[in-house]
């Protein structure tokens, strides 16, 4: 038996389902391997530069698994911190408000002119990269074939000949 999952199989994906079922004990002679894939916020990053080349987290919005309270207070704490973040489940067809809340928490914190990189179907033809700012940012360019990345305070776009590019500098 197999399941595949597209990205890292272990970052907000099957990995962990894979796991809870394989504890019960009727699985016990069931072997389980996980194979590591490119996740998502690595694949959006290495689109625009190196935006995730200093310390950052990821968070998941969907709140189907756990309350909307965890996930709002773990944005703030990562506003507080300067890191950067990298969005996952930003938004369904029936999860719509969590993004524009999300925006909203981390506007209490971060500039309105904080980096933000919005990565769709990155890797797949219809693959597209857009480059805006949390205070500009639509939600409704949005879905869940997107992974965001919200830059820290010290992430910096570059113009250059061949294009930009997005990236946190290692030092403070």
């Amino acid at each position: 038996m197999a399941v595949v999952s597209s990205g890292d199989p272990g970052v907000f994906a099957m990995a962990s389902a894979v796991a809870e079922v394989a504890a019960d004990p009727a699985f016990h002679d069931v072997p389980v391997r996980v194979v590591p894939g490119m996740t998502a916020a690595n694949a959006v990053a290495s689109r625009v530069g190196a935006p995730l080349g200093h310390d950052y987290a990821a968070i998941s919005l969907s709140d189907y698994l756990k309350p909307w309270e965890v996930i709002e207070a773990r944005l703030r704490a990562v506003a507080a911190a300067d890191l950067a973040l990298a969005v996952y489940n930003p938004a369904s067809k029936t999860r719509r408000e969590q993004l524009v809340r999300a925006r909203d928490v981390l506007l209490e914190v971060r500039s309105p002119e904080t980096v933000v990189i919005i990565g769709r179907a990155v890797g797949s033809p219809q693959e597209s990269v857009t480059v805006t700012t949390l205070g500009e940012f639509d939600p409704d360019q949005v879905d869940m074939r997107c992974l965001l990345i919200i830059g820290s305070s010290r992430t910096e776009v570059t113009e250059r000949p061949g294009g930009r590019i997005v990236h946190t500098p290692r030092r403070y």
